[in-house]
């Protein structure tokens, strides 16, 4: 819906010393006047193009100074728009591909086969969203942009242990990485899902400062952590930094998730799934256009009108 709004209003009380300001300059003005017998002549005579100009300077003044507040209240003409559900969601994948991945899972899968599926699973069950791939081991590498070409997307998920890197578990330069592939995204929601069975022991970026970078980008990071199944305690076999972990989401206003089988992992995922939908569904995005500086450059012209006529047509002799 197309429209005019002021972003700051309550500035347009202004307009009223204004207003009063001109009715008194307006009142003293006739007042001044100076008294004839006979105004008869004058009337025939009328006024003169001195006169003219000599009226206009001030109302060239007070026509800039109404442009100034409605220039400081900051108009904007725009247009606001509902978003649908599950649009407007750029979405990437950090997937942890190193050795330890190759673990028994559950059954006779092992945790990078189960990963491989659910993200599969993951990435062809979006409609309108845009899904990137990054992989790490040791160091990490972007194997897909931001992209809606889900079946290619799909592959690249199949093929991304077949990548060579160094063995390890760099989850900063992962997070930095997934980061980066967001940081030009004007998506209303932008979010990294990174998986891992390990902790942070390679790369040269903290998985704690590469989360500051996404909480100032306003990136929200889900981490998920892929153990075995628990003991009677709760503890999985995995060397996981589950507190690492938490802290890395909390940050930037996502959710930590462990996963002790494919299945789920595979709710994780769809937890995730509805969490971002839920965000956006519902929403009124708006975008507006700055009108102030058109009307800033209008008062310039007013005043710059007014200082011509008064050094030149309109000027006054002692």
């Amino acid at each position: 819906m197309d429209g005019l709004r002021f972003a700051d209003p309550w500035l347009l009380l202004l307009l009223a010393p204004l207003v009063a300001v001109a009715a008194w300059a307006w009142a003293a003005r006739r007042a001044g006047a100076v008294g004839f017998g006979s105004l008869a002549g004058i009337r025939r005579a009328g006024p003169t193009w001195r006169m003219r100009l000599d009226a206009l300077a001030p109302a060239l003044r007070l026509v800039a100074a109404v442009l100034l507040v409605f220039a400081l209240a900051r108009p904007q003409r725009g247009s606001a728009s509902g978003e649908t559900q599950g649009e407007g969601i750029d979405i990437v994948l950090a997937f942890d591909v190193s050795s330890s991945m190759t673990a028994t899972f559950a059954g006779s899968t092992n945790r990078l086969q189960a990963a491989k599926r659910v993200l599969t699973g993951f990435v062809q069950s979006r409609e309108r969203d845009r899904v990137g791939l990054v992989a790490f081991q040791g160091s990490s590498i972007t194997l897909s942009p931001l992209t809606t070409d889900y079946d290619a997307l799909a592959q690249s998920v199949d093929r991304a242990d077949r990548v060579r890197l160094l063995d390890g578990t760099a989850i900063g330069t992962a997070l930095g990485e997934s980061v980066n592939v967001l940081r030009g995204s004007g998506a209303a929601s932008r979010i990294v899902i990174l998986m891992t069975d390990g902790e942070n022991n390679a790369g040269e970026v903290q998985p704690l400062a590469a989360a500051r970078i996404a909480e100032r980008l306003g990136i929200r990071v889900y981490t998920v952590g892929v153990v075995g199944a628990g003991d009677q305690f709760g503890r999985g076999n995995a060397n996981v930094d589950e507190a690492s972990m938490r802290e890395i989401s909390g940050i930037t206003g996502g959710t930590y998730s462990r996963a002790e089988d494919t299945a789920s992992l595979a709710e994780v995922y769809a937890t995730i799934d509805r969490l971002e939908t839920s965000r956006i569904e519902g929403r009124t995005f708006t975008r507006f256009a700055e009108m102030a500086p058109l009307l800033l450059a209008a008062a310039a012209a007013a005043l710059l009108a007014e200082v011509a006529l008064r050094t030149t047509l309109a000027r006054r002799y002692a």
